[in-house]
């Protein structure tokens, strides 16, 4: 609204306007927009009033951008005062030296889970505060499964292949094994030991894809999936994985769905929707494999204009109240040792997994494979679903050849 003020109304104003000047923090995110508001809104409000000189100026930028967006404003010297960063992010703007060490002191660093706090340390560095740690399991639609007779969300490979039979038998759609992302984490979950190898000596090319008798077992499971009438391989190749292929467990179209928590809320919101969130059936556990992707976190840029208001801001998340109001809208665990579990009764399957240390830290997001080959196997699972009954050697060697190349 504008409004037409008299010279010494105005003059009034600028004064109070000198007097109260505030510093305005420049935080950017890939969160905190209508879509995915992450409890931002309300954080932001919180913080304020807690901090009555600062005002905060948040600028969504969605993750593809930010590579492009951020390293200008790095490089020339003007970045903001905040960023959200990935792990991704935190080695290659951190090993440039354009991030600041918030300090292994810091009371948040000790009560952060051992995992986590080893991946995310860097030459003695913790250049990050991470916010979140993100469970990916199935999706499982719990009236469908009743309707052939199941009571329960599968967790292991047997009770998989079993509900995908009775399912069919009832002429329900089954499961959803989208090319991409969804079938990499069947993948994934049946070729990474969680009590074997590291995943570290793959992505370094210490062991390789197409000689391991676990990644070959992992395709092999994929067939064995088609045969128990899961999916038609060929119609789930180009099935979107993020837009279709988690519509389609909205209405309600197909029982069975591997997808991100971070669908928890989405799914929520349909009445008349009853779903698990459960961990993935996996051949190394009768407990399902929970695959826990690290998340982001706030860092704060080297030349940040206002690092005193930007640490207020990191330590304001520090604080379990507000932290679980993040946590909680965007349907993920903590970071940190000693929280109250934030996640829903419908992800118990998951949490149980995870308490019972059935669990994984996704290798993509703590850069122990490679960034390049988070695409190429989306692409060549694709691919494998197009021809199912091509040589194992055929997809593997591409790993390979891409871990090899990003050496």
């Amino acid at each position: 609204m504008i409004r037409n003020l008299s010279a010494v109304t105005l003059t009034a104003v600028l004064m109070a306007s000198t007097a109260g000047a505030q510093t305005v923090l420049d935080v950017v995110a890939w969160k905190g927009n209508e879509a995915e508001p992450a409890g931002l809104p309300e954080l932001i409000e919180k913080f304020e009033a807690a901090n009555p000189d600062i005002e905060v100026d948040l600028t969504y930028v969605a993750r593809k951008d930010v590579d492009k967006v951020i390293p200008p404003r790095l490089q020339g010297g003007n970045p903001p005062d905040v960023t959200m960063v990935d792990s991704s992010l935190v080695d290659l703007w951190g090993g440039a030296g354009f991030l600041n060490d918030l300090g292994t002191g810091s009371a948040w660093y000790d009560r952060m889970v051992p995992a986590v706090r080893e991946v995310m340390t860097t030459d003695g560095e913790i250049r990050v505060f991470p916010l979140e740690v993100i469970g990916m399991g199935n999706f499982v639609n719990m009236d469908l499964m009743a309707k052939a007779g199941i009571d329960k969300a599968p967790v292991t490979l047997d009770e998989l292949k079993a509900a995908c039979q009775a399912l069919a038998a009832q002429g329900i759609a089954p499961m959803i094994f989208a090319g991409g992302f969804p079938a990499m984490l069947f993948v994934g979950a049946n070729g990474i030991d969680p009590n074997g190898v590291s995943p570290a000596e793959y992505g370094s090319g210490e062991r390789t894809f197409v000689e391991d008798e676990n990644f070959n077992a992992a395709l092999d499971g994929v067939r064995d999936l088609v045969a128990a009438e899961c999916f038609d391989p060929e119609l789930q190749a180009g099935l979107d994985p993020w837009a279709t292929a988690p519509q389609e467990f909205r209405s309600g179209n197909v029982a069975i769905l591997p997808q991100g928590a971070w669908n928890i809320g989405n799914f929520s919101s349909v009445e008349g929707l009853t779903f698990q969130f459960a961990p993935m059936p996996s051949r190394y556990t009768d407990k399902g494999l929970a695959l826990d992707l690290v998340g982001p976190g706030w860092a704060i840029p080297r030349d940040a204009e206002h690092a005193e208001a930007a640490r207020k801001w990191v330590d304001f998340f520090a604080e379990e109240e507000n932290l679980t109001v993040f946590l909680k809208a965007e349907g993920a665990y903590s970071p940190y040792t000693g929280g109250v579990s934030t996640m829903p009764d419908l992800a118990a399957p998951y949490t149980q997994a995870r308490a019972e240390g059935s669990l994984i830290l996704w290798p993509f997001s703590t850069l122990e494979f490679p960034k390049a080959l988070q695409s190429e196997w989306e692409d060549s699972i694709t691919g494998f679903l197009l021809n199912i009954d091509k040589p194992n050697e055929d997809t593997l060697q591409r790993w390979d050849d891409t871990v090899e190349d990003s050496m």
